[in-house]
């Protein structure tokens, strides 16, 4: 039963993340040039709640003591759903559109594991320069809605941005926790003899 209410909220939680990159787009294109049609919530709004759902129970597992499966580390790779449409995979191929669901995904992965942990390795630092580098590529994005100056182009370049910081964080919980080992009788700073 708890599980499931992680599930549900996270299911909710993505919802709301992927109903605000849907905003984000709007900003991007603005209102007169954004359409809504089936690919909304198939391809934007859907995927975001499954994700954020998936996320859940790995929060939930994590809560509990136990470790998530390690294939949902990849759960964000659901937001490149949006590369099965035909138009879009054309468009892609053809202009570069539609890479922002590459990004996306690419971005939360490598986000989730540069800080699922608090030791450094190599390969930790080199998801740490990925996620960083997607989350500046999408608050960069933003000056497609108007120069960083102005009202428009700053709210879209902070809210892609920030959205992406917070998908990196929500990923971490695809990742086993860290365990701190219980310090021994007599010892408490935990070290052993």
């Amino acid at each position: 039963m708890r599980l499931r209410r992680y599930v549900v909220l996270g299911a909710a939680a993505g919802l709301a993340w992927s109903g605000a990159l849907r905003g984000w787009m709007v900003l991007l294109v603005g209102a007169d040039a954004s359409v809504v049609s089936w690919r909304t919530p198939v391809l934007v709004l859907l995927p975001g709640a499954a994700v954020g759902g998936l996320l859940g129970w790995g929060a939930g597992l994590r809560a509990a003591g136990r470790r998530p499966p390690r294939v949902l580390v990849l759960a964000p790779g659901l937001f490149a759903v949006a590369l099965l449409d035909p138009e879009i995979a054309r468009s892609l191929v053809t202009d570069g559109q539609g890479s922002g669901a590459l990004v996306v995904v690419v971005t939360a992965v490598a986000g989730g594991h540069a800080l699922s942990r608090h030791e450094w390795s190599r390969t930790r630092v080199a998801s740490a320069t990925v996620a960083g580098l997607g989350v500046a590529t999408m608050t960069g994005m933003g000056t497609m809605a108007g120069p960083p100056s102005s009202s428009r182009g700053a709210a879209a370049a902070a809210l892609g941005g920030s959205l992406m910081a917070v998908l990196c964080v929500a990923s971490t919980q695809a990742h086993p926790a860290d365990v701190v080992q219980p310090a021994r009788p007599g010892r408490p700073d935990g070290m052993r003899s």
